[in-house]
C-alpha cells in the first residue's frame, strides 16, 4: 500500500514538535557566547595590561606591580568576561546562570595566570609576553565561564581547559630567552634620562672635583690627574657629567684596553648564537703561525691564558722588545693573527695568566671568523651597538680586516656608559637577552689561571673574562684592590687612566675618560670613593 507523504504545513508542525536534539541545542547555546569571551578577553587583556603599566609606573616590575595596577590586570578581564557571556547567554535565553560561581573561578584562574607569569619573569613591556599572556586569557577565561555558567557541558569545559593549561605552560617560553632579565622604568637606548644629585651633596661635589679635574699646570708636561670627562649614572639616570676644556659630551674617546671588555661582549654574542664554543681550538676559525697554537682554545683567551710568550710592554719600557708596539704599530699591523701566533707557546695554554692585548686581539678574529658564516659584514653593530643605542663606535682593524680587540675602539662617554649599562643590567637590554644567561657571573669571577700561575702581575691585577676584579684571591691578593669601594664592583680598564666601573649593589655606572701619563698620580680606588660620594643618599 502507498503511505501518504505529510503535506507543507504538516511538516511545519511536525518541526514544531519534534525537539531539537540536546547536542545540536547545547553548541548552538554555547557558541555566541563563548565567542563573546574570546573577544573581550582579546579585547580587555591588553587593556588592562597596558592600563596596569601606567599605574605601576614606580615599580620595578611592570607585572609585579603596585597594589593598584596588580588589581587592575587581575580583575578586569575576567570580570569583563564573565559580564559578557551572562549577558549575552541570557538574551539568547541559555540555561541557569551562575555568575558568583564564575567570576570566583575566572578571578583564580587569572590569579594562577598572574602568578605564573611573575614566576617566568614575563613582562608587560615584552610585546611577546604580553601577547601570549593575552591569548592564554583569551582560552582560560571563556572556558572557565563558560563552564561555570552553564550546568552542561562539562566535558567539554574540560577539553578546553586542558588546552589553556598547555598554554599557560608556553607562557615560559618568552622568559626562557630573557631569564632573570632586570626590569628598567626606561632604557637609555635613544639617550641618558636625566637625574639630579641630591643638594646636601655641594661639599661633595667640590671635593670630587678638585680631585678629578684640577691639572697641574704647565700642561704641556703632562703631570698630575688629566681627567678629560667623566659621567655617572645612577639607577639608570645621568646625574653627573664634566668635560675638561677641549672636550664635549659628543666627542669620541679613544678607550684603549677598555676595548677588551667590549670583545667579551661579542664572545657572548657569538656563543649565544651557537657560532662558537669556549671550548674550540682558535684553528677552527684563523690559520695560525705556529701549530702548537692550536692547543689554545677561546676560553684561554678569554682567561689570558694562552700560554703565548707574548711581552705586554708600553712606552715606558723597551720599545724594541714589545710585543703589543709592534702590533699595533709595526709588523704585525698587516696580519695581526699570523704575528700574534708567531710568538712560542711558552706554558701550556690554561696553566697561566698573563696580561696580554695579543690574548684579546686573537679572541676578536677567531668570534668574527666563527660568526662571518651566519652574519653579514659589520654584524657587531647590528647585534651590539645598535639595540644598545651606542651610535659613535668607531672600532679600527688591521689590513686583514681584523678587529683590533684589545685596544683601539672610540665611542663617546655616553656611549661608553650604555656598554657599561648592557653588563651591569646581566647582559640584558629592554628585557631582551643580549648575552648568554650566567655570562656575566662568569665574566666577573677570578680567572682559574691567575691562581695558579702569574706572570708580570701587580698587586691589584685581579681579573675576570676581560675585566677588572674588586675581589680579594685568598693566597696572593688578601685586600680588595679598591678598599673603599663594595666588593662587587668591576671595571673596564684602558691605558691612561680610562675605566667604566660597574658597582651592582649601587646600581652605578662611572665613567672617567683621561689623559693620565704620569705613573701613580691617579688612585683608582679614591676617584671612585669620592664619586659615590655624589650618589649616596640619592633618590
Amino acid at each position: 500500500m502507498f503511505q501518504s507523504q505529510p503535506t507543507g504545513e504538516a511538516k511545519a508542525s511536525l518541526a514544531k514538535a519534534v525537539p531539537e536534539s540536546p547536542k545540536a541545542a547545547a553548541s548552538t547555546g554555547r557558541s555566541l557566547p563563548f565567542a563573546v569571551g574570546v573577544g573581550t578577553a582579546l579585547l580587555t587583556g591588553p587593556l588592562s595590561l597596558w592600563a596596569g603599566m601606567g599605574v605601576g609606573a614606580l615599580s620595578s616590575n611592570t607585572i609585579r606591580a603596585a597594589l593598584p595596577a596588580l588589581l587592575l590586570v587581575l580583575v578586569l578581564p575576567p570580570l569583563a568576561v564573565v559580564v559578557m557571556e551572562a549577558w549575552v547567554g541570557r538574551r539568547r535565553g541559555g540555561g541557569p546562570m551562575r555568575p558568583g560561581r564564575a567570576m570566583g573561578l575566572a578571578l583564580g584562574a587569572q590569579g594562577v595566570m598572574v602568578v605564573g607569569a611573575i614566576g617566568m619573569n614575563a613582562s608587560a613591556r615584552r610585546l611577546g609576553d604580553a601577547a601570549l599572556l593575552t591569548l592564554v586569557q583569551a582560552v582560560v577565561l571563556p572556558v572557565v565561564v563558560t563552564w561555570a555558567l552553564k550546568a552542561r557541558a562539562r566535558a567539554r569545559g574540560a577539553a578546553w581547559t586542558a588546552s589553556g593549561v598547555g598554554l599557560l605552560v608556553l607562557l615560559s617560553l618568552p622568559g626562557g630567552a630573557e631569564a632573570g632579565c632586570p626590569e628598567r622604568t626606561s632604557w637609555p637606548t635613544k639617550d641618558w634620562p636625566s637625574g639630579a644629585l641630591a643638594p646636601e651633596h655641594a661639599s661633595a661635589l667640590h671635593a670630587f672635583e678638585q680631585y678629578a679635574f684640577t691639572r697641574q699646570e704647565p700642561a704641556g708636561e703632562r703631570k698630575g690627574i688629566r681627567t678629560d670627562g667623566v659621567v655617572i649614572i645612577h639607577r639608570g639616570r645621568l646625574v653627573y657629567e664634566r668635560y675638561a676644556p677641549g672636550w664635549a659630551a659628543h666627542r669620541r674617546h679613544l678607550g684603549w684596553s677598555m676595548s677588551k671588555s667590549v670583545t667579551n661582549a661579542l664572545t657572548g654574542l657569538a656563543v649565544a648564537r651557537g657560532a662558537l664554543a669556549l671550548e674550540d681550538s682558535i684553528c677552527k676559525y684563523v690559520k695560525a703561525s705556529r701549530e702548537s697554537a692550536c692547543a689554545i682554545q677561546v676560553r684561554h683567551l678569554l682567561e689570558f691564558a694562552s700560554g703565548l710568550d707574548w711581552q705586554e710592554g708600553y712606552e715606558d719600557g723597551p720599545l724594541q722588545t714589545s710585543s703589543v708596539l709592534a702590533m699595533l704599530y709595526g709588523e704585525g699591523r698587516a696580519d695581526m693573527v699570523s704575528f700574534i701566533t708567531s710568538h712560542v707557546q711558552r706554558d701550556v695554554p690554561g696553566t697561566s695568566w698573563e696580561y696580554s692585548s695579543g690574548d684579546t686581539t686573537l679572541l676578536a678574529a677567531v668570534v668574527g671568523s666563527a660568526m662571518r658564516p651566519q652574519q653579514a659584514e659589520g654584524w657587531e653593530w647590528k647585534l651590539l651597538f645598535e639595540p644598545v643605542g651606542v651610535s659613535s663606535a668607531v672600532w679600527e682593524r688591521d689590513a686583514k680586516g681584523v678587529l683590533v680587540g684589545s685596544s683601539l675602539m672610540y665611542a663617546t662617554p655616553r656611549d661608553w656608559a650604555k656598554l657599561g649599562f648592557l653588563f651591569l643590567n646581566d647582559g640584558c637590554w629592554e628585557g631582551q637577552r643580549l648575552l648568554p644567561e650566567g655570562w656575566v657571573a662568569r665574566s666577573t669571577t677570578v680567572a682559574e689561571p691567575l691562581r695558579k700561575k702569574r706572570l708580570y702581575w701587580d698587586a691589584g691585577d685581579v681579573q675576570g673574562w676581560q675585566f677588572w676584579l674588586n675581589r680579594p684571591v685568598p693566597g696572593f691578593q688578601e685586600e680588595r684592590p679598591w678598599p673603599h669601594v663594595p666588593e662587587d664592583a668591576y671595571a673596564m680598564r684602558g691605558h691612561w687612566g680610562q675605566s667604566v666601573t660597574l658597582i651592582p649593589s649601587l646600581d652605578v655606572v662611572v665613567v672617567r675618560m683621561a689623559d693620565d701619563r704620569e705613573p701613580g698620580a691617579f688612585n683608582l680606588d679614591a676617584f671612585l670613593a669620592k664619586a659615590l660620594a655624589l650618589v649616596e643618599e640619592t633618590p
